[in-house]
């Protein structure tokens, strides 16, 4: 073959080698390192009671054999019936005040969440009266049946009473739910319910129900929470449950082990709660209405039918909340007038309580803020997963929580570390509990938060050269102000109202408004822990309203 001497020479093109990306880089995964770091720790005492539960018990036996079947009953009593009361009372107010128009619906569409805004074992102190002003009727039952029919008649009104007032109080979350719910639907299906030729009441049962299914589901199982991890309000009504026997089982019988079998059982309970109605739903799918479609068209009521609508919604307003506000006003006024009792009881616990909780309530919104953006920096199944475990202790009683976190803190005091002895049982301790019960309030406002932000910010920042955090600080924590602010308030909120947690928990001679009210309800001094309580409820009703407002803007109705 010819070989053509003026033909230019090829290029010499050098290799180009590549390197292979490590499948694994530690300066990438930080983030991801700090979030199993925080989930961990805030898991610890949760692991510590089922690590526990099969340790020898000397008192386990007796307890099972006496008490164990009382704690079990009562609570499952308590939960049926506060459950189905909750169903009537936050169901149809929602579906009222969301599709109807009738005369002070406005009002009462915001003034239904106020009874969130007080405390179980605040309306147990009013509510208590009930009992007593029924001993002439229960007299005469004893005079005319007999001793066993009067203890009968007793145990029915009292149980019955504490049901009504802790529905009264809890139902909130069921009617916010559903309003969320109810809001959302369209009325194209609505309208060919009634088109097929279903009254407005047998389309609310057969279609617009149906569909609101989750969030009444949400609502009723946060109920079924709060009902478990009541313990003022039981023990003031002298009804034993699953969470008085810890108190029980933990400081009168000194035996840590029963305890803690008796928390075990409790989170076994609400872990079934959660897989029966997983299992309840079976392969359902619910959506929403997408952002096109027409919302409901309020129904005009006038005459007795707008008479009636306003009567359904203002008894859950006057019963959970008017009521007991006018009561605590009516004690809190005799004794600030009284002579016999100077000083102003809740001076200190005002103080303290406040700033413990702001402080908690900061630092827990701030790292919830954090733990969220971690996971969305690099989604993965771990890092969700992370997530909902870092979350599990708002499902699981204070009670049980603040079992948990004695035994963590006392395994590590035998350790002998240093600097440990400084930390326990000082503030801390009771801040890390406060942690773990209620990460999930921020965690979860934060999720949303950052959902609505979307990616495109973030993208353009990162590829603007700014690494991770500064991207957080400088794009999503302003974007995020308002669903933080409303995170720390809800936060601030409940941790005030706190009880059970704080009287295991708290300090020597550290009391809280919640603990300072309890005290003095319990030394039966109700116009001194009227003071307190109102104060209590006061910060609660100012954060429900402005809760209220953030999370539920204005539906556009034609």
């Amino acid at each position: 073959m010819a070989i053509n001497p003026q033909a230019p020479a090829l290029p010499i093109v050098a290799p180009v080698v590549t390197r292979r990306p490590p499948r694994w880089r530690w300066r990438g995964d930080r983030w991801g390192a700090g979030a199993a770091l925080l989930t961990g720790i805030i898991a610890l005492p949760l692991l510590a009671i089922l690590f526990h539960l099969g340790q020898h018990s000397v008192e386990w036996g007796h307890l099972a054999g006496t008490v164990l079947t009382r704690y079990l009953t009562n609570t499952l009593i308590l939960v049926f019936g506060v459950s189905l009361l909750v169903l009537i009372m936050g169901v149809v107010p929602a579906w009222l005040v969301t599709t109807c128009e009738f005369r002070g619906r406005r009002v009462l569409s915001w003034a239904l969440i106020l009874p969130l805004a007080i405390p179980t074992y605040i309306a147990a102190f009013v509510f208590y009266q009930g009992p007593e002003a029924a001993i002439p009727m229960l007299i005469q039952v004893r005079l005319r049946f007999g001793v066993e029919a009067f203890l009968l008649a007793e145990q029915i009104i009292r149980y019955g009473l504490l049901i009504v007032m802790l529905a009264a109080v809890l139902y909130p979350y069921v009617y916010l739910a559903c309003c969320s719910a109810f809001s959302r639907q369209s009325r194209a299906v609505i309208e060919a319910a009634r088109c097929l030729g279903d009254s407005p009441t047998r389309s609310f049962l057969r279609a617009a129900l149906p569909m609101a299914r989750p969030g009444i589901v949400a609502g009723v199982a946060l109920v079924i929470m709060e009902v478990i991890n009541d313990y003022g309000a039981v023990h003031f009504f002298g009804v034993p449950t699953l969470t008085e026997g810890v108190f029980r089982t933990w400081f009168g019988m000194g035996d840590k082990v029963a305890a803690l079998r008796l928390a075990g059982i409790m989170m076994l309970g609400v872990a079934a709660l959660l897989a029966l109605e997983q299992w309840l739903r079976g392969r359902a799918r619910y959506v929403e209405a997408d952002a096109g479609s027409i919302p409901m068209k309020r129904l005009p009521l006038g005459g007795g039918k707008a008479a009636l609508a306003f009567l359904v919604c203002f008894v859950p307003v006057a019963l959970g909340f008017l009521f007991p506000v006018g009561r605590l006003v009516h004690w809190a006024g005799l004794h600030l007038l009284s002579d016999s009792e100077g000083g102003f009881p809740a001076g200190l616990a005002l103080v303290r309580g406040f700033s413990l909780a702001l402080a908690t309530a900061v630092v827990v919104t701030a790292l919830a803020a954090l733990f969220m953006y971690a996971v969305r920096l690099r989604e993965s199944r771990l890092r969700r997963l992370l997530g909902r475990i870092a979350g599990m202790g708002y499902a699981t009683p204070g009670a049980v929580i603040a079992v948990g976190v004695l035994v963590v803190f006392g395994t590590l005091d035998r350790l002998e570390l240093p600097l440990l002895p400084l930390v326990s049982g000082t503030l801390f301790v009771i801040a890390f509990a406060y942690t773990v019960r209620f990460f999930a309030i921020p965690l979860q406002l934060a999720r949303a938060g950052l959902e609505r932000i979307g990616k495109p910010l973030e993208e353009a920042s990162r590829l603007l050269g700014h690494p991770p955090l500064r991207t957080f600080l400088r794009v999503d924590l302003p974007l995020l102000r308002a669903p933080l602010i409303a995170a720390g308030m809800l936060l601030f909120v409940d941790i005030l109202k706190e009880l059970p947690l704080t009287l295991i928990l708290r300090p020597a001679n550290f009391e809280t408004l919640a603990t300072t009210a309890y005290s003095l309800a319990s030394e039966a001094r109700l116009q001194a822990c009227a003071v307190p309580a109102l104060l209590i409820v006061a910060v609660g009703a100012i954060g429900l309203l402005v809760m209220n407002r953030w999370l539920q803007p204005p539906v556009p109705h034609d």
